[in-house]
C-alpha cells in the first residue's frame, strides 16, 4: 500500500486537499491508503470541510488528536469555556453544528442526529495505527513514570485510555533524545511542529515546517496556522491485520 500521511491539519481543508493532490493522492486508488494523525479541527475555518473530505474517503485510518478529544468533551458537557475560544473550538462548534448552536452562556444546542454523526466520526478513530514498519500517532507512545524518572511504557499497545488521552500531549522533541521509541520501528508524528528539527540536525535552518527525519521518528506537523501548509508524508508499506486492519 501507499500510505500518504498528514498531521495538524487544524481545520484548512483547501491546504490539505492541495497539497494531497501534490503528492498523488487518488481517493479513488485501492492502493492508496490517507492517515490522519490527529488534530483534523479547531484554529482553521474550513472544519466542516475537512469533516465531510475525510469522512467520505473509502480507505482511511485516523488517529485522535487532542483536539479531537477537547471537541468530544464539549459535546459530553454541552457547553464550550475560555481555554475552548483560546483552541478555537467554539469556531469549529459553530461550523460543525451551525452558528446558532452556541448561545451566550457559551451552552451548546444542537440538533440529536447531528451529535450523534460527529460521535460516530470521532468514534472511528484510534490511539496509534501499525504497520510493518511505521507506528503512527498524534504526539507519542504513552510513557511510564519509574524510579528515575521517565520510563517506556512496557505495554503501550495495551495502555488505557488516560494513558493514551495523556500521550496526545506528549511532544516528540522532548522525548526524542532519550529514545522512547519500539526497536526496528519508525514513529510518525505530529502536536509539534517539525521545524523542531533543527535541534538535532546542524543542517537543518531553524522555520523549516518540511518533516523532519530522525533516527526512528518522523516529525510532520508544519504549523499550519503559521505556515499555511499542510505536509503529506508519502510511504509505502505492508499492513498488519488484527486491531491494525484498515477495518477492524
Amino acid at each position: 500500500m501507499k500510505l500518504f500521511v498528514v498531521s495538524d491539519v487544524h481545520g484548512h481543508a483547501t491546504a490539505m486537499k492541495e497539497a494531497l493532490k501534490r503528492a498523488g493522492f487518488d481517493p479513488e486508488d485501492p492502493e492508496h491508503l490517507f492517515i490522519s494523525c490527529g488534530d483534523l479541527f479547531d484554529r482553521g475555518r474550513e472544519n466542516r470541510a475537512v469533516w465531510r473530505y475525510v469522512d467520505r474517503l473509502k480507505r482511511k485510518v485516523l488517529i485522535r488528536g487532542n483536539h479531537e478529544d477537547n471537541l468530544e468533551k464539549i459535546m459530553n458537557r454541552r457547553r464550550i469555556v475560555s481555554t475552548d475560544v483560546f483552541n478555537g473550538t467554539d469556531l469549529t462548534v459553530e461550523e460543525l453544528f451551525g452558528v446558532d448552536a452556541l448561545v451566550e452562556d457559551g451552552r451548546l444546542y444542537a440538533d440529536h442526529r447531528d451529535l450523534e454523526e460527529i460521535y460516530g466520526f470521532l468514534d472511528s478513530m484510534r490511539n496509534y495505527y501499525e504497520t510493518e514498519s511505521y507506528i503512527f500517532v498524534h504526539g507519542w507512545l504513552p510513557i511510564a513514570y519509574g524510579d528515575g524518572g521517565i520510563v517506556p511504557h512496557a505495554d503501550w499497545r495495551n495502555a488505557d485510555r488516560e494513558e493514551w488521552a495523556s500521550a496526545r500531549w506528549l511532544e516528540w522533541h522532548k522525548l526524542y533524545p532519550n529514545r522512547y521509541l519500539e526497536e526496528n520501528k519508525t514513529v510518525v508524528c505530529g502536536h509539534r511542529a517539525a521545524a523542531y528539527g533543527s535541534r538535532f540536525d546542524s543542517n537543518r535552518a531553524p522555520g523549516i515546517h518540511t518533516p523532519f527525519y530522525g533516527k526512528g521518528v518522523i516529525a510532520i506537523d508544519s504549523a499550519t496556522i503559521v505556515s499555511g501548509q499542510v505536509n503529506v508524508l508519502v510511504l509505502e508499506d505492508r499492513l498488519l491485520g488484527g486491531r491494525n486492519a484498515i477495518n477492524p
